[in-house]
């Protein structure tokens, strides 16, 4: 039997044929199902800027709309908007609260190193003996 293919975005399997592939991808399904998958990695700030250039979409709001996250137009309701504005701007709050440390990590925090990365002692140092035959 042939082999098949899955759709990660989609979750569903499919005869491995370039042309199958091809059709599927380029369908309204796949098109929105990768499009909502990488909409989660965007940012909220950009998310919050371009649903608010939309107009609000009419199918979407009186039950359906095929196009989902695709459509040109906005699928946001004012309550949903309101949150993404509250997201947006604890992340802009946590961004300017963030404070760089003063010293470096490993110079303070020397408990948990191994001992090819602790400062080396030089008392010890003195004390080596490097006459030593190696091998």
């Amino acid at each position: 039997m042939g082999q098949s293919y899955f759709c990660d975005y989609c979750g569903c399997f499919m005869k491995s044929d370039l042309n199958v592939r091809k059709l599927h991808n380029n369908g309204i399904s796949h098109t929105v199902a990768k499009y909502r998958y990488m909409r989660r990695f965007e940012d909220p700030a950009k998310i919050l800027a371009e649903e608010r250039l939309k107009k609000p979409c009419q199918r979407y709001f009186k039950g359906y709309c095929k196009f989902d996250l695709y459509c040109n137009y906005g699928h946001y309701s004012e309550r949903e908007f309101k949150k993404l504005e509250k997201l947006v701007g604890a992340q802009k709050n946590s961004k300017t609260r963030k404070r760089k440390a003063k010293k470096w990590p490993w110079r303070t925090h020397q408990i948990g190193l191994p001992p090819s990365l602790r400062p080396m002692e030089l008392a010890k140092l003195k004390k080596t003996n490097f006459e030593l035959n190696w091998g």
